[in-house]
């Protein structure tokens, strides 16, 4: 996922399009991304690369694969090598997508998706280690979920009472970290592996909006000042394209403001550390919108 950009094409379809020489998935949108049975479903993807690397794309990844989705999130420490790590999260993010196109609308079990997961790191040559976020939608309608590290999935709901645009996370995953800022990852010199990674599972409604993101997100805004951005686009009816550039321009402006409170920060000071402001950082959110398939 170089690219903020969705591409229409034939019942999910893997496409991929070449950006500076390196593959980018682009999801489709619409009726032509996933027909479920109960649902169809709305997804794009919006990546704003952190200032300094506008240049190579940034280090996030993700793709839409029929009706299964991953955001991965490349461990900058990597750059001090003067490696790229956005090589290794955007050549995992294709192989994962590549893996997954068997379970396309079935009922996905958890060890589908780490099995997916493990076989695409075998298949990764290049160096460096990232953070992974799968989501898998059933045609019944059933969520499976598996989140290795700090980036990852919102489940949100908006209530049917007054107002009712107002959105709740009926679902979320939990960071996991080996210390502050070091996230599970897979990779190169890394212990962790799919199996590491936290499971989850529920069920979705028309109406829902599923969330991945990376911690350019979530270091930067809180839950709900995410209900909030999503709020307003949400109320006009907005597709699922104009949904994430809106939750993607929030994060990243909060990023870039040195003075304002932020979740980062305040892990920054819970682990000892002093850390004022936003936390500048690529950006990327996946939003998909659950629609009713009549």
């Amino acid at each position: 996922g170089l690219s903020p950009q969705s591409r229409e094409g034939s019942r999910g379809r893997l496409q991929c399009v070449q950006r500076g020489g390196v593959p980018a998935l682009l999801a489709c949108r619409g009726r032509c991304l996933s027909m479920l049975l109960l649902f169809r479903l709305d997804a794009a993807a919006v990546v704003l690369p952190h200032p300094d690397k506008v240049a190579t794309g940034g280090e996030d990844a993700w793709f839409a694969r029929g009706s299964t989705f991953g955001v991965f999130d490349g461990v900058g420490g990597w750059a001090e090598q003067g490696i790229d790590p956005g090589l290794f999260s955007r050549a995992l993010a294709v192989e994962t997508a590549r893996e997954v196109a068997g379970i396309e609308g079935a009922e996905a079990a958890e060890e589908d998706l780490a099995r997916a997961l493990d076989t695409a790191r075998s298949r990764v040559t290049a160096v460096g280690t990232c953070t992974a976020c799968l989501v898998h939608l059933s045609a019944s309608g059933s969520l499976t979920a598996l989140n290795l590290g700090d980036s990852g999935f919102r489940l949100l709901r908006p209530s049917r009472v007054s107002p009712p645009h107002r959105l709740a996370v009926t679902l979320r995953s939990r960071e996991q970290q080996h210390r502050f800022n070091c996230p599970f990852q897979l990779g190169v010199g890394s212990g962790d592996s799919a199996a590491d990674g936290a499971v989850y599972s529920g069920v979705v409604r028309a109406g829902d909006l599923l969330l991945l993101v990376t911690d350019g997100v979530t270091d930067n805004l809180s839950e709900r000042q995410i209900c909030e951005a999503l709020a307003g686009p949400l109320a006009r009816g907005e597709p699922a394209r104009s949904l994430a550039a809106a939750l993607a321009a929030s994060a990243h402006e909060a990023s870039l403001q040195p003075g304002r409170s932020s979740p980062f920060a305040a892990a920054a000071q819970n682990a000892g550390l002093s850390h004022s402001g936003g936390k500048p950082d690529d950006v990327t959110v996946l939003c998909v919108r659950v629609l009713d398939g009549s």
